[in-house]
């Protein structure tokens, strides 16, 4: 049985999603372009963030930052308890969350009733306001979360186990050489091991192929491109797609509208 509070726009994304027998496998691994933000209550998981793994404890807030490839994976089926917050740190005005440092992705915040308190008022607005109101509410109260973290620093980041090291070195160098990479082939060619065997690792360790994790960081990285004001042909070239069809067929596959409607969107 799930229980959940559950609000989006296409603007700021909460859940509050209480499970009393979640299955594994439930999740998979994806990136998106904007913040989000786990606060962890329940459950027996693991946390994925690139080829970063975190055990997760009751109390744990976890940041993953735009562009990052996660996942949480169900180590075995228990009662699962989360909040989940996806949000723009510029459009919502939360500028508190870039000032957290960048090794610091899951901090445990177990018996701070400040950030505990910060989350069940997010479910007290949601109960009681409508989506606009609801949405300038979370917006500050995401910037008192994190200017808290800030000025109270009592808690320190969560130790990381990583993935295999070559998978670390795979990700390091896709991500280096993302928009020039010709494919799955160049990174094998640079870590010494055959195609095959790269693309059976990224589907154990990331449940994801090498392909789909270039072609999804690519299109991210193009809206923002295009949202910036550049124009979509020259980022398709700039992004490393070989043809203007492919591209446009993929951005819609993807964003669910063509590169062009980006400027009607964010007018929205």
């Amino acid at each position: 049985m799930t229980t959940d509070y559950i609000w989006t726009t296409d603007r700021m994304f909460f859940k509050h999603e209480v499970s009393e027998d979640l299955p594994c496998n439930t999740y998979s691994m994806h990136t998106h372009n904007t913040y989000e933000l786990i606060y962890f209550l329940d459950g027996n998981a693991t946390h994925v963030i690139e080829d970063k793994k975190y055990k997760l404890k009751k109390g744990d807030l976890i940041l993953i930052r735009p562009f990052q490839y996660h996942f949480i994976q169900i180590d075995a089926p228990s009662r699962y308890e989360r909040y989940d917050i996806l949000f723009d740190a510029e459009k919502h005005n939360v500028e508190s969350a870039r000032l957290i440092p960048n090794d610091m992705e899951v901090i445990n915040l177990a018996g701070n009733d400040i950030i505990e308190g910060i989350f069940r008022k997010c479910d007290l607005y949601y109960q009681k306001s409508d989506i606009d109101t609801f949405e300038k509410i979370l917006a500050h109260l995401l910037s008192e979360l994190f200017y808290n973290i800030i000025l109270f620093p009592y808690s320190l980041s969560k130790k990381t186990t990583t993935l295999s090291p070559l998978i670390s070195k795979a990700l390091k160098y896709t991500n280096d050489n993302l928009c020039t990479i010709t494919g799955i082939d160049e990174i094998a060619e640079h870590l010494f091991v055959s195609e095959s065997y790269l693309f059976r690792l990224f589907q154990k360790e990331l449940h994801q192929t090498p392909k789909k994790y270039i072609m999804e960081k690519r299109l991210l990285l193009a809206q923002k491109m295009i949202r910036d004001g550049e124009k979509p042909t020259m980022v398709c070239e700039r992004c490393g797609f070989g043809d203007y069809t492919t591209f446009y067929r993929n951005y819609i596959a993807f964003w669910g509208y063509s590169p062009s409607k980006e400027k009607e969107i964010l007018k929205k």
